[in-house]
């Protein structure tokens, strides 16, 4: 680990067991006896709760990301007008910094993380966190303005689940990765099929096609 101390182990533990065990599964001895930490109340003592521990780590990768994120965005969404290519730029601004922490164990374990708490907890934000992601997300829904709100409001929120999502599952097994893909060409991937997927011709009047098969109930 890190920086010795009992806080900093705490949160490189946490890591390590929240990635592979999952949020909430996780018992407080066993942060403790892989911390190195023999006080049974440290976790409360440093960050109140698992609830804390879980922001704290969220917090120190989030941190550098958003200032990359300030970065990305001043370049690629700074006065663009809305268009197809100013959306992909939008999405690539906020994926870049989040893929950057593939490239090594401490960060795949934040991305794997961060895949299952994305909205779930709490007022768990984004913009909470990173205050410069809300330029990019601006751009998106003016370059995305044909759709109706609520059917882009939803496509926002898929969309970047999808775009978490593959990247925690680029984390979760680096061996497995067709093709050999790099992480360059993965990203750029990633960032094309998300681009395309807020395109798709939105539902309409008469839009089930009538081959396809009634959606049951219960």
């Amino acid at each position: 680990m890190g920086q010795d101390t009992a806080r900093q182990r705490l949160i490189e533990a946490g890591e390590e067991l929240y990635a592979e065990a999952g949020v909430g599964r996780v018992r407080l001895r066993e942060l403790n006896a892989l911390a190195g930490v023999r006080n049974d109340s440290a976790v409360h003592y440093h960050f109140g709760s698992q609830d804390g521990l879980l922001e704290a780590i969220l917090q120190t990768h989030l941190y550098e990301i958003g200032a990359r994120v300030d970065a990305t965005t001043a370049i690629l969404c700074t006065g663009r007008d809305g268009s197809p290519e100013a959306l992909r730029d939008a999405i690539a601004a906020l994926a870049i910094p989040f893929a950057e922490k593939l490239r090594d164990e401490r960060g795949r374990r934040f991305i794997r993380i961060v895949a299952q708490v994305w909205g779930r907890i709490g007022d768990w934000q984004q913009q909470r966190f990173i205050p410069s992601s809300a330029l990019a997300m601006d751009l998106i829904r003016r370059s995305a303005r044909g759709l109706p709100a609520a059917v882009l409001e939803e496509r926002m929120w898929l969309i970047t689940r999808f775009v978490v999502s593959s990247f925690a599952a680029r984390a979760e097994n680096q061996d497995a990765v067709v093709d050999g893909i790099v992480l360059d060409e993965f990203v750029y991937d990633v960032v094309g099929m998300a681009t395309a997927a807020y395109f798709a011709a939105p539902p309409e009047g008469g839009f089930w096609p009538e081959k396809w098969p009634a959606v049951r109930e219960g």
